[in-house]
């Protein structure tokens, strides 16, 4: 009998033991996430931001110049891919190829557009970057304040995500609004009252292009 538990303790460890070792790179893969990175989600939008205003302001820049820096530093910082398909959402599903080509063509322009116009607008409100707050289990916020000399400051917290040991922007929240969230509500009265087609037909319109963008393409994967 004796010998009986001994085996069967024998092969429990051992049980234990490959377990361990199957789950040891998952677990490994999981440390490395934002959440487990304050520091490094702080510096990375400080860094991101600071850039931003630097091409905003820069004088010896022309228009398509700045364009195509804001281009790079959206490829660079934001996670396109999982933007594209949660503002598309359900609709996907429901779109033919060539529909989610010529949508994930225009997205990144969509993007630029809205990004670029509002920093247009900044005027004398500065950028100050303040802390961080956890989101979910393997996210961050990093909380920042666009400073208003004639208003009240406005909170923008940026949710950070590392994605192959890279972070990026997933979502901004301004003033506890999800900008994703919204954008995602806004294209789906779109879809619904007129379809995709006129949907992509719009977002080209507020570009002012139809042809394809050289960003990153987008994911259709569920």
């Amino acid at each position: 009998m004796g010998d009986l538990m001994t085996l069967i303790k024998s092969i429990f460890m051992a049980f234990f033991a490959l377990l361990s070792l199957a789950l040891a790179p998952a677990m490994a893969q999981d440390a490395d996430t934002a959440a487990n990175d304050p520091d490094g989600a702080f510096a990375f939008i400080s860094e991101l931001s600071s850039n931003a205003i630097k091409v905003l302001d820069d004088p010896q820049l022309t228009q398509d110049e700045r364009n195509d820096e804001f281009r790079r530093l959206l490829r660079e910082g934001f996670d396109l891919d999982y933007i594209g398909r949660l503002v598309l959402g359900r609709h996907a599903r429901n779109a033919n190829k060539n529909q989610l080509e010529s949508y994930k063509s225009v997205f990144p322009e969509y993007v630029l557009q809205i990004y670029s116009n509002r920093l247009k607008e900044r005027g004398d409100e500065t950028f100050e970057v303040d802390s961080t707050t956890p989101a979910g289990k393997r996210d961050l916020y990093v909380r920042s304040r666009i400073v208003r000399p004639d208003g009240p400051d406005v909170a923008a917290d940026w949710r950070v995500r590392k994605i192959e040991g890279a972070f990026r922007i997933v979502d901004l929240k301004i003033e506890g609004i999800s900008m994703a969230i919204t954008q995602r509500d806004e294209f789906s009265a779109k879809v619904n009252a007129d379809g995709i087609d006129a949907l992509i037909t719009f977002m080209r319109e507020q570009t002012g292009t139809d042809t394809p963008s050289a960003s990153a393409p987008i994911s259709t994967a569920n």
